[in-house]
């Protein structure tokens, strides 16, 4: 009978991924009778929790029926909730959500956004938790690529094409259809600056993935691989690999189109200033000073020409007035950011450590800090900068905890990249990080950081605000970071069949001899 019930639970928590999805259109688009679907969550990681135990028991019995034997190479079960750099911080923002429940003026209103809230947290684990398996992490990679290409195409059919920055794009966007309305918090269409900081994410990463697959195209088809994991090595070769390119790069010209057509001044900077950035990393050492120096060159001529081109009678001025005369260059937003932007600090001031509750701000502005410059009746969601609303959202607290993510985030791609050099961490728990696979590890380590650096500089001047439903990218990628990290550390945390780690490959042998 125990052993029937075992084998249920271990079932029921395979498919733990199954029930995530079942739950999130609920957690999607929350009410007040749908709320207690939020406890799948936590009751997926109890789940999670009991199978550990019974496999743990399992061994510790087995171990002792077998005495003394051999060590083997497997690696322990992963606790209820993956062990990850970030859990501090993930746990000091989950409290923070607790506390902005006390702070805000209504819990239904706030709701949204906490379903948001708790539906990233189960995607981060279960991500983090599927990426510590090599094939677990190629497939949640495929299902982030396939949530930012179907979010661009809802994008295409959604998106309220009201802005109008660049004029070459005009004749495409005015003919776009909008076919989705009146959905929960975008109520007259998807606003194209929130599509495009939620494309930013993804985008990188797809670019990376077709620079990866160009690798894998230039390996011989005899002798040492570079697929990443045993089971892709016959079904990534000749014609199957080279249509995996094709459609890679189809999509990912889709998406960049998508993102093109949404006309974020904040995203062209965040991918612009991002994509040269990851190029001088990927360059050898001796390289990157001189293509600095090339691209600063670059740079200067370019400004050059363009002021050249526009010098008229009035000099600078005028040419300067030109450019500022044109939409895409425009600077007539800026006085109304600054403005939200100080009603934003002054309500961080006023509740600095609790937050004035997630998604009141819109309802609090024009009652508590009335605006001069900008339209009072107008629905401002966010304060036009992340790292600002999640004060507000969250109190400085949950500010600490969102920095927090990004730093463990760098830091551990940071490890990534430095094990990529590594000659020990090339083993069948793993990602094949060293030989010819390296390449394809370093491009979509480069494109995990580069989402990751775009978007936070996007976030300077626009948001997705925390909880909101782009935001599931934002825990997708945390959790493909995350999982790639674990996978840095396998080979130097093996375990004994009793269960007991042992500190490295090395001291395995040892215990083996």
């Amino acid at each position: 009978m125990r052993d029937k019930i075992s084998c249920v639970l271990i079932w029921l928590d395979r498919l733990h991924w199954l029930w995530l999805v079942l739950a999130a259109p609920f957690l999607l688009f929350p009410s007040p009778r749908r709320s207690l679907v939020m406890l799948v969550i936590p009751a997926l990681w109890l789940l999670h929790w009991v199978v550990v135990s019974l496999e743990q028991g399992a061994n510790s019995r087995q171990a002792g029926k077998e005495g003394h034997g051999q060590y083997s190479e497997f690696r322990i079960p992963s606790p209820a909730i993956p062990q990850t750099p970030l859990n501090g911080a993930l746990l000091l923002m989950a409290t923070m959500v607790w506390v902005s429940l006390w702070a805000t003026f209504d819990i239904v209103f706030s709701l949204p956004k906490i379903s948001g809230i708790v539906l990233g947290f189960g995607v981060f684990f279960a991500v983090a938790r599927e990426g510590e398996r090599p094939n677990g992490w190629i497939l949640s990679v495929l299902v982030f690529f396939g949530f930012g290409f179907g979010i661009a195409v809802l994008g295409i059919f959604g998106t309220n094409w009201f802005s109008s920055k660049i004029s070459l794009l005009d004749p495409v966007t005015t003919r776009l259809p909008k076919f989705i309305t009146g959905l929960q918090g975008a109520e007259t269409g998807f606003h194209p600056n929130e599509v495009a900081g939620a494309l930013i994410w993804v985008l990188p990463l797809m670019m990376a993935g077709c620079v990866a697959l160009f690798f894998l195209q230039r390996s011989p088809e005899s002798g040492e691989s570079p697929i990443l994991v045993k089971g892709w090595q016959e079904q990534m070769r000749g014609w199957r690999l080279l249509g995996v390119t094709i459609l890679s790069l189809a999509a990912t010209l889709f998406v960049a189109a998508v993102f093109l057509f949404c006309q974020s001044r904040g995203g062209y900077i965040g991918l612009a200033l991002t994509l040269p950035a990851l190029i001088l990393i990927a360059l050898p050492v001796k390289w990157r000073w001189r293509i600095s120096l090339v691209l600063l060159v670059l740079l200067a001529i370019t400004i050059g020409i363009l002021f050249a081109s526009r010098w008229q009678a009035g000099g600078l001025r005028v040419t300067i007035s030109n450019l500022a005369a044109n939409p895409a260059f425009s600077l007539g937003t800026l006085d109304g950011r600054l403005e939200l932007w100080s009603r934003a600090i002054y309500g961080i001031q006023d509740f600095p450590f609790t937050g004035m509750g997630m998604n009141t701000f819109r309802k609090v502005l024009p009652v508590l800090y009335p605006l001069l410059l900008n339209n009072n009746d107008f629905d401002y969601g966010h304060a036009h900068n992340e790292y600002l609303q999640a004060a507000l959202d969250l109190g400085i607290p949950g500010l600490i905890a969102f920095i927090a993510l990004y730093i463990g985030a760098f830091l551990m791609l940071a490890n990534i990249w430095k094990a990529t050099w590594h000659p020990q961490l090339n083993t069948d728990h793993s990602l094949k990080f060293t030989g010819r696979g390296s390449p394809v590890i370093r491009s979509l380590t480069l494109g995990l950081g580069g989402g990751l650096l775009a978007h936070m500089l996007y976030g300077l001047t626009d948001a997705v605000a925390l909880g909101a439903k782009p935001g599931v990218l934002f825990w997708m990628l945390l959790g493909l970071i995350a999982g790639l990290h674990s996978q840095t550390q396998a080979q130097n945390h093996l375990v004994a069949p009793d269960g007991s780690v042992l500190a490295n490959k090395q001291e395995m042998d040892d215990a083996n001899d």
